[in-house]
């Protein structure tokens, strides 16, 4: 796995980190990175990471403390290298005609402000309904307004916007505005319930799955999800992004 070197480091949230690493990696919004930033085998396994932004001459990963690796890679500092595969996978479609819709829940923000400065260079309409447990994990608002994004806001505690789950604006909106594509990355619930909105609008959906992985390279078979009518998807290749209609 190549070496990159940590350019920045920011601390966003309580246990939430983005990196910024020198080098281009040619990534499309989407796809992601296997990360691997301790010696030896222990952890055994690299972590998967959604590519955050990119920019000529640096990329960046949006991560959380979740586990040893995880906080392993909190630990390493500015001017230290971490060991990164990657482009891998498969991105946003960004050929979709109309408005782009994006649905991010926690953490499922990561790969959306590559998405969103994309999206806006070929001047798009960009509405990003993000929802969050609090308003303090609701991260890079002002990153999204400098773009023209509009942001729609739902977070469970009532502490920032809409009180509840973030689908609820985004069915009002819907309502009035039944043009466009939808991307969704988030906790498995709100992206079945996205699939489930975009039928019943007519909309074409996209979807970021996330699951369990090995190598990123689809030898292991560690990452398959069941697909809706039969058989099975394999995340790391076939996705991670895929039409909704492929797995809900």
């Amino acid at each position: 796995m190549p070496d990159y070197l940590l350019l920045q480091k920011d601390l966003l949230a309580p246990g939430i980190y983005r990196f910024r690493l020198e080098g281009n990696l040619g990534a499309r919004p989407g796809q992601f990175v296997m990360v691997r930033a301790w010696p030896g085998l222990d952890p055994l396994l690299a972590r998967p990471f959604s590519v955050h932004d990119q920019e000529s001459s640096y990329f960046s990963l949006l991560f959380q403390v979740r586990g040893r690796g995880t906080k392993i890679l909190s630990q390493k500092n500015e001017g230290e290298k971490i060991s990164i595969l990657g482009p891998l996978g498969t991105g946003f479609d960004l050929s979709q005609k109309g408005a782009a819709i994006l649905v991010a829940g926690g953490l499922g923000i990561a790969p959306f402000l590559f998405l969103a400065k994309e999206l806006r260079k070929q001047k798009k309409d960009v509405f990003l309904f993000y929802g969050a447990r609090t308003q303090k994990e609701l991260l890079l608002l002002k990153e999204f307004e400098k773009l023209g994004v509009k942001l729609f806001l739902a977070t469970e505690d009532g502490s920032r916007g809409h009180k509840g789950f973030v689908t609820e604006p985004l069915i009002r909106f819907l309502e009035n505005n039944s043009q466009g594509a939808i991307y969704a990355c988030g906790p498995l619930p709100m992206l079945k319930a996205v699939g489930e909105l975009s039928r019943k609008f007519g909309l074409k959906s996209f979807v970021s799955l996330e699951a369990h992985m090995a190598c990123g390279l689809g030898m292991c078979l560690g990452c398959v999800v069941p697909k809706k009518n039969q058989g099975y998807l394999h995340v790391c290749i076939e996705g991670p992004v895929v039409p909704a209609e492929f797995v809900f």
